[in-house]
């Protein structure tokens, strides 16, 4: 396998084929976005500045007994009923944005993958609906499954294995009324133990996964079969997988060093932006409501900094997953006998824009 002209051709495809960066935003979107939520509850009944050790403004002190104010006489009792409903469309509207999520990705990944495919097939470029289309498919529903099959039986035994864990501390516990050193020791090396295997398998499976993804998206191929023949095609080649993927590991080191600069200047522009704007309005709503004052300028201020910062930051990583992804695709390409563009075709074709009645090529 000539990983040097892979990797130069991946780089080619990333810089011309631009449509191609619109599905790796999504990718990186979706893959690094997580929905965790979680509830503290506070008191406050009168507490002064000196509880905390230190001497607070005033103004600051005064804004948090209004706060407290109006928190104790929002959430009375007699407000329950509302509370309860607005939790459950909070519930309902992240469950929603999770599976459309879900859809992004798993349609992105496909459209990825498809879209490198036609090119090297044709030569040929579609544009980002056509791209959709083409990602809009059984096979991403397919994609999912795959996940499912592999990742989900792995969560759950993983979760047992973990509470095995606590096993010998919670036995001395019983025993002893309180926990023995031993007990904590065995916890303590099983827990080590555990979170070491699944790294393992972690990195077994981010060698076969993008594989079998393609065994699936370009060979038609249903969940079973493409679980089966994606792990027989990486163990036949495993020379040249393992050495790409640890390849694209440097790379993405070398990508996450690069970043670092360009997080820190984003930081700053998205601080001075989002925390000017928010001392702005402050002042702008401070003549009619202290509290407002206070929620809408960190509303508004932390808003304008997320977006700020996060929207570069992703599309950034959008462009690596799309370099990633072209890669794997044109490697499993090679493994099947299909030769890179430049011995077969013209490279990067401007004419070929697939019409919408008109069927788009896949190969294999």
């Amino acid at each position: 396998m000539n990983y040097a002209k892979i990797l130069k051709r991946a780089w080619d495809i990333l810089w011309n084929y631009k449509a191609l960066w619109i599905f790796g935003f999504l990718l990186a979107l979706t893959t690094n976005s997580g929905f965790n939520g979680g509830a503290r509850g506070s008191s406050h009944s009168g507490t002064s500045s000196q509880n905390y050790g230190f001497e607070i403004p005033s103004e600051i002190q005064d804004a948090f007994d209004t706060l407290s104010q109006y928190f104790n006489r929002v959430f009375s009792p007699e407000n329950l009923p509302t509370f309860i409903g607005i939790g459950i469309a909070i519930i309902v509207f992240f469950i929603l944005l999770a599976i459309l999520f879900a859809i992004l990705h798993y349609v992105s990944r496909t459209a990825l993958i498809k879209m490198v495919d036609t090119y090297e097939t044709s030569g040929e470029k579609v544009n980002w609906r056509q791209g959709f289309r083409l990602g809009w498919s059984r096979q991403a529903w397919q994609l999912f499954l795959i996940n499912l099959v592999i990742f989900l039986p792995l969560f759950l035994i993983a979760v047992i294995f973990m509470g095995c864990a606590f096993v010998p501390v919670l036995l001395s516990l019983v025993n002893n009324n309180e926990p023995s050193v031993t007990g904590i020791i065995a916890t303590v090396g099983m827990f080590f133990l555990i979170v070491f295997i699944l790294v393992i398998v972690k990195v077994v499976l981010s060698l076969v996964m993008e594989i079998i993804y393609r065994e699936c998206v370009l060979k038609g191929k249903g969940v079973i079969n493409a679980i089966r023949d994606g792990w027989k095609k990486v163990f036949r080649n495993l020379k040249d997988i393992f050495l790409m993927w640890l390849i694209l590991i440097g790379i993405q080191l070398g990508f996450f060093l690069i970043c670092i600069p360009v997080a820190l200047m984003l930081m700053f522009i998205a601080l001075l932006v989002g925390g000017g704007t928010g001392v702005l309005i402050y002042f702008l709503v401070n003549t009619m409501s202290t509290v407002a004052s206070w929620i809408t300028a960190g509303v508004v201020g932390g808003s304008l900094f997320l977006i700020i910062f996060s929207l570069p930051m992703i599309f950034l990583n959008g462009l690596l997953q799309t370099y990633i992804s072209s890669v794997w695709t044109l490697v499993f390409r090679e493994l099947n006998g299909f030769e890179l563009v430049q011995n077969t075709l013209p490279p990067f074709t401007e004419s070929g824009k697939t019409g919408e009645n008109e069927e788009i090529p896949t190969s294999i």
